[in-house]
């Protein structure tokens, strides 16, 4: 059986930076490395929210990307 050991995270904020020829939201990605793989979802949520309000694009989305090892 596999085994699955977190090994790092990092928060995106996703802005929308305008639309493209044919109307959808063009999307502009900010990293954020370094999170905590042991770190709460709302917590890395709270954080997200708060550094959005820094930039003065519009956000459109916060994502949590998490790399992980698989072991067998």
């Amino acid at each position: 059986m596999a085994t699955v050991t977190p090994v790092s995270r990092h928060l995106q904020l996703q802005f929308q930076i305008g639309t493209t020829t044919s109307g959808q939201p063009k999307l502009q990605n900010r990293n954020f490395p370094n999170v905590s793989p042991s770190a709460a979802d709302a917590d890395v949520l709270a954080v997200g929210q708060a550094l959005a309000g820094l930039f003065a694009e519009p956000l459109y989305g916060i994502a949590k990307v998490d790399q992980s090892s698989i072991e067998p």
